[in-house]
């Protein structure tokens, strides 16, 4: 069985050292004018989201509309075979 380095206990947790605050150092707590370019900031966040989300739906409307063309395309085009067949036999 290894022996306890001297100074320290068995199970006890190490003591949490603080780092000194440097020299000139500005407070943490937020002032008036950060609290308020947070919250410019935040805005102009959700308004390029809003951007991009409605600029997402019109390309999903582009899209559908485009897939309805062509199957509508698709349709006439059996449509015109199917007569075509059915004078042919007839």
């Amino acid at each position: 069985m290894s022996r306890p380095r001297p100074g320290s206990t068995l199970g006890a947790a190490a003591p949490v050292v603080q780092p000194a605050p440097r020299v000139g150092a500005r407070p943490l707590a937020p002032s008036v004018r950060s609290s308020a370019m947070l919250l410019l900031n935040e805005e102009l966040a959700r308004a390029r989201m809003r951007e991009r989300e409605a600029d997402a739906a019109r390309e999903r409307l582009v899209a559908r509309l485009s897939a309805a063309h062509r199957w509508q395309r698709r349709a006439e085009h059996a449509a015109r075979r199917a007569h075509l067949a059915a004078v042919a036999v007839g």
